[in-house]
């Protein structure tokens, strides 16, 4: 149990917190799920209020794992068998035999690519045409 959650840092503009409490909470939960960890956090950073969240180094390095995280390997000879109980008796059958991002936008593409679309429209739409200004790492 922890009384206060971290705050991944300082923005460049009046030294706000990159995250509050309630944010932080959320991500981190987000984090837990393994299987769900994609569509969840790149949703989580597509909301309106939160893409400025992105100038912290340390939320956009977070953000780059939990999208190019490999996940857990399931070899080819068992992709089409599930999990009979819960919990699983056969851990080996939790996992995927493509990575997490591509087995995603093969089962279930419509959350992930509306997240990653809203992303890049907000982030377009932060653009000031210099990369001086206080959005550029937001950008790029």
């Amino acid at each position: 149990h922890m009384w206060e959650l971290p705050d991944f840092g300082e923005l460049d503009v009046g030294h706000v917190k990159a995250l509050g409490q309630h944010d932080a909470e959320l991500l981190l939960s987000y984090l837990t799920v393994p299987y769900l960890r994609v569509p969840l956090v790149a949703a989580f950073f597509a909301s309106d209020d939160r893409i400025h969240s992105l100038q912290s180094p340390v939320l956009q390095e977070l953000l780059d794992a939990v999208l190019f995280e490999p996940g857990a390997h399931l070899p080819l000879d068992f992709a089409y068998l599930e999990p009979v109980d819960v919990p699983t008796s056969a851990p080996t059958l939790l996992g995927t035999p493509h990575h997490l991002l591509l087995n995603e936008l093969c089962r279930s593409p419509e959350t992930l690519l509306r997240s990653v679309h809203g992303l890049a429209k907000q982030a377009l739409d932060l653009d000031t045409g210099s990369i001086k200004s206080s959005t550029a790492t937001v950008i790029l």
